[in-house]
């Protein structure tokens, strides 16, 4: 039931910094943006290789930061297996959590807060639901 890898990161900045943010990953790292599923926000997924490693999402209520302190990293995701065990576990520690379907795809996602309210999403393939 452990956690297998680090799945992807999430980045939440205003629309016109998401942008600039696609095109210095593109260019810099070499990854390619990609599908992504039809969420009722609005970014892109960038790839490396076949892996949407990095996704950012447009939020204009993200403030603009003075410094080295760029926008939210609204949470990291893990790939993991064993989605029922992972459910009761936390329904045991009582840390609430939303369970999501990804629009399109077979994927199962909990999505909960850390104790210092970073988010923490845990993605499970359609095989473990």
């Amino acid at each position: 039931m452990p956690a297998h890898a680090i799945h992807h990161i999430n980045i939440r900045a205003r629309k016109t910094l998401v942008a600039k943010m696609k095109d210095f990953y593109e260019a810099v790292l070499g990854l390619s943006s990609g599908w992504r599923p039809p969420f009722k926000s609005t970014g892109h997924w960038l790839y490396l290789g076949e892996r949407p490693i990095i996704h950012l999402v447009d939020d204009e209520m993200v403030q603009d930061s003075e410094g080295a302190r760029g926008p939210i990293v609204d949470h990291v995701a893990f790939t993991c297996t064993g989605l029922r065990e992972f459910e009761k576990l936390l329904r045991s520690r009582d840390i609430p959590f939303q369970r999501t379907e990804v629009p399109e795809t077979s994927l199962v996602q909990l999505i909960f807060l850390d104790p210092a309210g970073n988010g923490v999403e845990l993605q499970f393939a359609d095989g473990d639901a």
